[in-house]
């Protein structure tokens, strides 16, 4: 993975059914209710994360980070799952560099997922 959260992976590959159904059951239904419900949930941890990261407030950063790292799985989004994990360390070291620069992959890996979540949505 580059340093920004993207990868040259396709979006289609930013959510994993295959995770969904090991997680919550084979219920069609409900897994589209979790996508559904990841995507602006999402959004707001990131938002909370840019805002955190405006505020110099590193333990907001790693909370934000843990939470979402935690949603994410859920819906095997992995790229994001590791970008959490990261910025969720470097929160916890108040490493505002490296904060930075993984904060700066956020948007477009979550560009990615909205993709990738409209089309499960779309043919699912």
């Amino acid at each position: 993975m580059e340093h920004n959260g993207r990868s040259r992976r396709e979006p289609a590959e930013a959510i994993d059914p295959r995770v969904m159904r090991a997680t919550v059951g084979d219920d069609p239904q409900f897994i589209r209710e979790l996508v559904q419900e990841f995507v602006p949930a999402a959004r707001s941890e990131v938002a909370e994360i840019h805002a955190a990261i405006g505020g110099a407030e590193a333990e907001r950063v790693r909370s934000a980070s843990h939470k979402l790292k935690g949603s994410s799985a859920l819906v095997g989004a992995r790229r994001l799952v590791e970008l959490c994990r990261q910025l969720e360390a470097a929160g916890d070291k108040a490493d505002w560099p490296a904060i930075g620069v993984l904060a700066a992959g956020l948007d477009g890996l979550m560009q990615d997922i909205e993709i990738a979540a409209e089309d499960y949505l779309r043919n699912n």
